[in-house]
């Protein structure tokens, strides 16, 4: 895999943050787990990606396929 980039985008699909991760050599970790939810993921379906761990409450993010 050449890498793995994170964007967020709002409603109007203005790119608020991004990131690129797994640029080679990195802990796979990650990747392992993009991987899975990728697996996983039925077409059309909806979850939600939780973050703990930062300040406060979590973080919730709704992803689909």
């Amino acid at each position: 895999m050449a890498g793995i980039k994170i964007s967020l985008r709002d409603k109007d699909y203005v790119v608020r943050a991004e990131k690129d991760l797994l640029t080679g050599g990195e802990d796979d970790t990650l990747l392992k787990f993009i991987q899975h939810v990728d697996e996983e993921f039925v077409a059309g379906e909806t979850a939600y990606l939780e973050i703990e761990g930062l300040k406060g409450n979590p973080i919730t993010l709704e992803i689909s396929h």
